[in-house]
């Protein structure tokens, strides 16, 4: 894909933006959001030069954060609540690079009284970068 000054600076259309959650997901920068109904979401995030590891490549811990914030968002709205993740695992396919729009999206494969199993996608145009898997469990409110 050609980059222009569009796909650079702006989000595609249907993003807006993602507040940091938590003063560690504010460290990433800015992230986008696009809702998808009231449980899906895609998570974006223009790759900067902070992102980058030792080899000029998105470091393994950014790619991690962003597919347990997707998964994350994703379970507490399907568990009604706070949740914990139980386990996390990625596989890294290919190289994100600074400059890139990474595209993470969750879907959940299957859905218990209080463990939900998840997966996602990092995309990055139709290149698919990585894949991650987590458990996620609800989070019982302290009386």
């Amino acid at each position: 894909m050609e980059e222009t000054s569009y796909t650079r600076h702006f989000p595609p259309p249907g993003f807006e933006p993602y507040p940091a959650i938590s003063p560690f997901m504010a460290l990433l920068g800015p992230m986008y959001a696009h809702k998808e109904g009231d449980h899906n979401i895609t998570v974006g995030l223009f790759v900067q030069e902070h992102h980058l590891n030792h080899q000029e490549i998105v470091h393994g811990g950014v790619a991690a954060t962003l597919a347990d914030n997707a998964m994350g968002y994703q379970a507490s709205h399907a568990l009604g609540g706070p949740v914990a993740t139980v386990n996390l695992a990625v596989d890294y396919l290919a190289s994100i690079r600074a400059g890139d729009w990474l595209e993470v999206r969750s879907r959940i494969d299957r859905k218990g009284n209080r463990m939900l199993f998840l997966a996602c996608m990092g995309t990055v145009g139709d290149r698919l970068v990585f894949r991650a898997h987590a458990v996620f469990s609800a989070v019982r409110r302290r009386s």
